[in-house]
């Protein structure tokens, strides 16, 4: 096969497929159609609602035996008509295919749709919208679902009395303000329709007006003094149901109460803000909302009068503390009124502003207080008249005077004046106890007091310091021992007791007729330098009380004596020794001085004279103790050491007294050195009486 054959033939297969697709398809070699084909029905081609007839005449010469029929691919063998004609009837529903075949090779193919049902109910779809409610946004009504055998054409709607109008592509969408029954049909294209689908549809979006808001009472600036009740008018019109809403603020605590179709109540005192709006079904809120903010205040301010003193008919000085208690005072509302001085302007401690009044001046006073709070509730408190006395008692006493001594018994009188004088309150004390005015007679002290108090509290005190001295000043000589005695007491500073009721001055302490000096101890007077100088001395004091009176003391006379006795010893030599056989004199220098002890070698002498010999002592060392006292108690110890010798040639002695220094022991009592000793003189003279016996036969 050519090139060019390949062509044609693909063109021509091309054209075929072309053809093909067309209803009414056509195809042979000739161009003008052999039939002519009408369908008769309720209806246009290819969608009737009705049964349909199909009336076929063939054209020339062509018979029916050259003609084939298929309907829905099915080959008819039904009975023509006549030989060039054919009525076919289609009686059921459904979509039939005619397919008209020459034998020539023309063919026409022709569909049909048969409808004798109309279609199904349709469905909608609201989106978010739920049927029968109000909303205030646009509601988008979908159909779809409906099955019809020519398919769907459209959907059409209508509302109330209005004609039906087309849905584009299923689809309707609300906008304008409505409260209707939408219906919605569908319409297939054999032109049957659908039964009617109902949606209620209400869509408004005008804002509802704002109710009209009432309050009970009047407000002040914002401020109630009495609980204010708020109530509201709705004007309801066409549309949805409009609603009253109330949210109620305590702005002191932040707590919130919400009400629908009622305003909430205020129960007590405090700050509210209201807020009240509509808002109708479909969602839509008034424009504009009722605001107002309330302050509460039902309760007069709190006035409190605390006073310094009790209170009383009659007082000597008061003093007022003011305080007013209100959260919402008005400040410049705040008056006292009184003939007292106020001394202190308002200041705020706490919950409390304060200010004092002080009354201190003689009369009648009276105070008012006033107070205002923000919500017009005012208080007023009144005292009741308050009379200030500020003068003390006055007190006189007679038949005493102040620090006067009297030497008689005394009687004394007492008279109180006093405008408010209270007799209840007058007491009379006599040395600190309670006391009837008796005559005094004892000696004593005497402090008298008296206290009176008038009924506004002034007190007044006097009191009167005398002595009733009837026995006067009496002297007494402190160391009494010392009289008529011999003394050496170191530091001896004489001195007198005075009793006496008297205040008494010292004119003169005497020694020996001289005036010396002296000081004070209390009641005591005493020389102001010890004695120092042994001798006798005379003493006396002289003095002078208050009322002039003279008084002399006793003269007390003793011997002062500091000097120790003095031992007096005779029978040794300078150096403490005396020969054997030698009398020894012990005695005192003054005969009024006595011994209290005299040992000799650890042996005491009993026989205490004031003249005492040792006689007959042994040889040898001994040792004396001395002890001797004198009248004024003055003591001497002495211890003296002495030795007895025997009669010893000269050389003796020196050997003697020299081993005596060699030992270091002459005073020592050691009886073993005392038998060398002697035994060592024994052997000298031995020694010397055989040297001169020898030089004596030698001759």
């Amino acid at each position: 096969m050519t090139k060019k054959y390949k062509i044609l033939l693909s063109i021509t297969v091309v054209l075929f497929l072309l053809l093909a697709a067309i209803p009414a398809d056509t195809k042979g070699m000739e161009e003008t159609a052999v039939w002519d084909i009408t369908f008769k029905g309720t209806g246009t081609e290819p969608f009737f609602r009705s049964s349909v007839t199909m009336e076929l005449d063939l054209k020339g010469t062509d018979t029916k035996d050259d003609i084939n029929i298929f309907i829905n691919r099915q080959k008819w063998e039904g009975e023509w008509d006549y030989e060039q004609s054919l009525k076919m009837t289609f009686y059921e529903e459904g979509n039939y295919e005619i397919h008209l075949v020459h034998k020539n090779g023309y063919e026409e193919t022709r569909k049909i749709m048969v409808e004798l049902n109309n279609p199904s109910v349709p469905k909608i779809k609201s989106g978010s919208y739920s049927e029968g409610k109000w909303t205030s946004q646009n509601i988008l009504l979908e159909a779809y679902g409906t099955k019809a055998v020519s398919k769907i054409s459209h959907y059409e709607y209508r509302t109330g009395e209005s004609e039906w109008k087309s849905m584009k592509k299923g689809m309707l969408e609300m906008k304008q303000d409505m409260d209707d029954i939408v219906l919605v049909r569908a319409v297939s294209n054999a032109g049957r329709y659908s039964e009617v689908q109902k949606i209620w549809c209400r869509l408004w979006k005008r804002n509802p007006n704002l109710s009209r808001i009432t309050c009970s009472e009047k407000s002040r600036n914002g401020w109630y003094q009495k609980i204010p009740e708020f109530t509201y008018e709705s004007e309801q019109t066409e549309g949805p149901v409009i609603h009253t809403y109330a949210r109620l603020t305590q702005l002191q605590t932040g707590q919130t109460q919400t009400e629908t179709d009622k305003i909430p109540k205020i129960k007590k005192d405090g700050k509210y803000q209201l807020k009240v709006w509509t808002k109708d079904e479909a969602g839509n809120r008034s424009e504009n909302s009722f605001y107002t903010t309330c302050f509460v205040d039902t309760k007069k301010p709190e006035i409190f009068i605390e006073y310094k003193n009790k209170i009383q008919e009659i007082s000597k000085y008061q003093r007022a503390k003011i305080r007013i208690k209100d959260q919402n005072i008005l400040r410049k509302s705040m008056k006292i009124m009184t003939s007292g001085k106020q001394i202190k302007g308002w200041s705020r401690s706490g919950e409390y502003y304060e200010s004092e009044v002080v009354f201190d001046h003689d009369g009648q006073h009276n105070l008012s207080v006033t107070a205002e709070d923000m919500a017009g509730n005012i208080s007023i408190r009144e005292e009741k008249t308050l009379k200030i006395d500020t003068k003390k008692p006055e007190i006189q006493i007679s038949g005493i005077q102040n620090g006067k001594s009297y030497k008689t018994p005394v009687s004394i009188k007492l008279q109180v004046k006093d405008e408010n004088s209270n007799m209840k309150k007058t007491k009379v004390y006599l040395n600190g106890k309670r006391w009837n005015f008796d005559q005094l007679k004892e000696d004593g002290y005497y402090l008298l007091r008296v206290e009176a108090e008038d009924l506004a509290g002034n007190q007044s005190v006097v009191t009167k310091k005398f002595t009733i001295n009837k026995k006067g000043v009496q002297i007494h000589f402190l160391q009494e021992k010392l009289e008529g005695k011999d003394v050496s007491q170191k530091n001896l500073r004489p001195g007198f007791h005075i009793a006496s009721l008297e205040p008494v001055q010292v004119t003169g302490f005497l020694v020996n007729g001289q005036k010396v000096p002296y000081e004070w101890k209390g009641d005591k007077v005493y020389m102001k330098q010890p004695v120092t100088l042994n001798g006798k001395y005379c003493i006396n004091l002289n003095v002078t009380d208050a009322n002039g009176l003279h008084v002399s003391s006793k003269k007390i006379t003793f011997m002062y004596d500091t000097k120790q006795p003095v031992i007096q010893l005779r029978g040794l030599n300078a150096k403490n020794e005396c020969d054997y056989g030698t009398t020894i004199f012990i005695s005192l220098e003054n005969q009024k001085d006595y011994w209290t002890k005299i040992k000799l070698d650890k042996r005491n002498i009993a026989d205490l004279k004031s003249k005492i010999s040792l006689k007959n002592l042994e040889p040898g060392v001994h040792v004396l103790k001395l002890e001797a006292r004198d009248a004024a108690g003055n003591t001497t110890k002495e211890k003296i050491k002495f030795e007895v010798t025997k009669i010893l040639p000269d050389p003796v002695k020196k050997i003697v007294k020299k081993d005596q220094k060699r030992e270091g022991n002459v005073n020592k009592k050691d009886e073993k050195t005392e038998v060398i000793l002697w035994i060592a003189a024994g052997m000298i003279l031995v020694i010397s009486a055989a040297g001169l016996i020898y030089r004596k036969h030698s001759k």
